[in-house]
C-alpha cells in the first residue's frame, strides 16, 4: 500500500512538472494563465507566459522572460535543478523552459557570488599583498631620502645665492670715504653757487671752498694751474676772522683791542654790573695775549660767569624785547663765548699778533693752509668783507677747476 502511494505521488509530481513546463498554443502556461477579468500577476515574467511567479507586468522580471523573484514554485525550482549546476545552465538549455535557474546569477544577473576564494588561493593572495606592501614601503623610503637630499641641496644653493648677493652689494656699495667725498663735493657746489647769506656770515661757505682748494693743492693743481690772479682788498682781510682748525673759537669780538660794542637789549641797568666788569676784563686779556703771555685762568672763569648771568637775565626778559633786539643780543653773547674759547688756547696770542698777509685769493689760500687756520664767523660790521671774500674764493675755485679740466680732456679733477 505504501509503495503504491509513493508511486502515485511520484506520478503526480511528474505530471505536474510536465504541465508546468509546456506552454499552450498561445505561449502561456495553462496552470498559471490568468482568466478573463482577472488582474495580471505582479510577478509575471516579461515574455508573456506565466511561470506561477508573476505576470508580464512584473517589475522583477528577468531578461529573457524569467523572473528574478526568489519565491518561486517548488516545481519550478525542481525543474531548474535538472540542468547541471556546475555548468551554470541557462533557460535556453534547460529541459524545462520557464523554470527558475538559481545559477543564472553566475552570469552577472543577480547577487549570487560569482567568485569563490579557496584556502590556498587566499594564502597566496595574502603573501603577494605583503610582498607588494614591502616593496611600496621601500619605494616610499627612497623617495623620502630623495626629497631630503633635494631640500639640503636647495638650502646650499640658497646660501650660495645669499653670499653672492652680499659680494655684489659690497662691491656696488660706496665706501664711507666715497660717501664723505661725495658730500664734500655737494657742499662745495652749494658754496660756489650762491649759497644763503647766513652760510657766508657763519663762514661755512668760505670753509667749504677753502677745503676744496686745499685738496686741489695737495694734488699739485695749484702749482700747475694757478688760475687767475684775483686781488683782495686789504680792509676786507682785516675784518675776516680766523681760528685754529684744532681748538676752535673766534676772537673777532675782541679784535678792536678788547673794546666791546654792546647791543641795545644789553644796555639796560639790570646788566650794568656784569657789563662794566666784562669791558674791563676784555681789554685786560687782549693785552695779555698781545704780549704772548698766558692768560689768567681766574679772569677767564669770571668772564664766563658774568656772561652766563647776562644770558639768564636776557632769557627772563624775552617777553619785554622785540624779536630783532633779542636775536641781536643772543648773537652777541654767542660771539663773546667763542672769544673766551679762543683765549683758552695756548696759541691765543697769534690771533692778535698775526695779520693775514695776502694780496690775492691764491695767497690767502696758501696763508690759511700753512698756518693751520680756517675762517671764523663774522661779527657785527664784518658782513661786507665776508661777502667780498666769498665771491673771490668762489670765482677762483671755478676758474681753477675749469682750467684743470680743459688740460685733462674736460674731466673736472676731484
Amino acid at each position: 500500500m505504501v509503495r503504491v502511494r509513493k508511486l502515485i505521488v511520484q506520478a503526480s509530481i511528474i505530471a505536474a512538472a510536465a504541465v508546468l513546463a509546456v506552454p499552450d498554443a498561445h505561449g502561456q502556461n495553462p496552470l498559471f494563465q490568468t482568466g478573463p477579468g482577472l488582474q495580471p500577476s505582479p510577478y509575471a515574467p516579461a515574455t508573456g507566459f506565466s511561470s506561477g511567479i508573476g505576470s508580464p507586468l512584473s517589475p522583477y522580471a528577468a531578461p529573457g522572460g524569467l523572473s528574478a523573484n526568489p519565491t518561486i514554485s517548488p516545481l519550478g525550482r525542481s525543474a531548474a535543478m535538472s540542468s547541471s549546476p556546475a555548468g551554470g545552465g541557462t533557460l535556453a538549455n534547460s529541459q524545462y523552459p520557464g523554470a527558475f535557474n538559481p545559477y543564472m546569477y553566475n552570469q552577472g544577473m543577480g547577487y549570487y557570488p560569482s567568485y569563490y576564494q579557496d584556502p590556498f588561493n587566499g594564502y597566496l593572495t595574502g603573501g603577494a599583498s605583503v610582498i607588494s606592501a614591502q616593496g611600496q614601503f621601500m619605494i616610499s623610503k627612497q623617495q623620502q631620502n630623495l626629497m631630503i637630499e633635494q631640500v639640503r641641496q636647495a638650502k646650499i644653493d640658497t646660501r650660495r645665492k645669499i653670499f653672492d648677493e652680499f659680494l655684489y652689494e659690497r662691491e656696488r656699495t660706496p665706501t664711507l670715504e666715497e660717501e664723505r667725498e661725495k658730500g664734500r663735493l655737494q657742499e662745495r657746489d652749494r658754496a660756489r653757487n650762491a649759497p644763503p647769506v647766513t652760510e657766508v656770515l657763519s663762514a661755512k661757505a668760505l670753509n667749504d671752498l677753502l677745503v676744496d682748494l686745499q685738496k686741489l693743492q695737495t694734488k699739485g693743481s695749484l702749482a700747475t694751474y694757478r688760475g687767475p690772479a684775483l686781488p683782495l682788498v686789504e680792509d676786507d682781510l682785516k675784518r675776516i676772522n680766523v681760528t685754529s682748525t684744532k681748538g676752535g673759537g673766534n676772537i673777532g669780538l675782541l679784535k678792536n683791542d678788547g673794546r666791546l660794542s654792546w647791543p641795545v637789549a644789553l644796555n639796560g641797568p639790570e646788566f650794568k654790573e656784569e657789563r662794566e666788569r666784562l669791558n674791563s676784563l676784555a681789554q685786560e686779556v687782549v693785552k695779555q695775549a698781545g704780549f704772548n703771555t698766558p692768560i689768567d685762568g681766574g679772569t677767564l672763569r669770571q668772564m664766563s660767569q658774568d656772561l652766563d648771568k647776562i644770558n639768564k637775565s636776557l632769557v627772563r626778559n624775552v617777553g619785554d624785547l622785540p624779536p630783532s633786539q633779542y636775536i641781536e643780543a643772543k648773537r652777541f653773547l654767542g660771539h663773546f663765548d667763542d672769544a673766551i674759547k679762543a683765549l683758552q688756547q695756548p696759541d691765543a696770542g697769534n690771533y692778535f699778533t698775526k695779520k693775514i698777509r695776502a694780496k690775492s685769493v691764491a695767497e690767502l689760500v696758501d696763508y690759511m693752509t700753512k698756518n693751520g687756520l680756517q675762517f671764523a664767523p663774522a661779527v657785527a660790521g664784518d658782513e661786507g668783507a665776508y661777502v667780498a671774500v666769498h665771491r673771490g674764493l668762489a670765482a677762483y675755485d671755478q676758474a681753477l677747476l675749469t682750467q684743470a679740466g680743459d688740460q685733462k680732456g674736460g674731466a673736472e679733477p676731484r
